[in-house]
Order: C-alpha cells, then structure tokens, then sequence
C-alpha cells in the first residue's frame, strides 16, 4: 500500500530530475565545444569572421541545440598576433521537474585563446 503513494510522490520525480539534469548537462558540454572550436577558428583568422561563428553554429547544431537561442560574443573583432581573442556562448535553458517546479538556468561557456594572425 505504502510503494502506491510513494512510487508517483517520490520515485517518479527523482528520475525525472536525473533527466533535466542531465539535459542541462549535456547542454552545458554541447556550449564548451561550441566555444573551443569557435575560439580556435578565431585564433586561425584573427578574430571575429562569419567562418568563426558558421564553426561555432555548426558545433551547436551538432549538439542538438537551436543556434538561435544561443548568444555569441567574440572579442576584439580583429586582433593581432598574440593579442588574446575571448569567444562566449551562453543560452538560457527551463528545468522543470513535476512536483517541484520550473526554473530558468542561465549556461554560459568561454573560451580565451590567442591569436595566430600576423598583421
């Protein structure tokens, strides 16, 4: 008799929230690739191009992330050799486990490298 009230009360949301834990997780690590392979990009042509942030929605979408939802932030536009580039993705993710409510978690990846480009 006990297992029916505690099995819906207790067991479900537990495994629920493994779940959206794991989701956020999961998008957390799809952001920091996202940002490594942006920040290498940049590195390579010396700031912020349309190759830089094509490799960085690419790495999104192979995640399984909708790029739209993403910020992206790459600073200096252009840098020189040595000068040191910052590339920022951060997206705005909903957890909501049934019985205890949804909440907004804010995710955020950076990547600083330095640039290869001699000018």
């Amino acid at each position: 008799m006990e297992a029916v009230l505690v099995v819906p009360l207790v067991l479900v949301p537990v495994l629920l929230a493994v779940v959206v834990f794991g989701r956020l997780e999961h998008t957390r690590l799809v952001l920091d690739a996202a940002a490594a392979a942006g920040a290498r990009q940049a590195a390579v042509v010396g700031g912020d191009s349309s190759l830089v942030r094509t490799r960085i929605i690419t790495e999104l979408s192979d995640g399984g992330l909708d790029p739209d939802r993403v910020r992206i932030v790459i600073e200096p536009a252009v840098a020189s050799w040595g000068e040191p580039i910052r590339v920022q993705v951060s997206i705005d993710e909903q957890a909501a486990i049934p019985f205890a409510g949804t909440w907004a978690v804010p995710l955020e990846a950076e990547f600083v490298t330095r640039s290869e480009v001699t000018r």
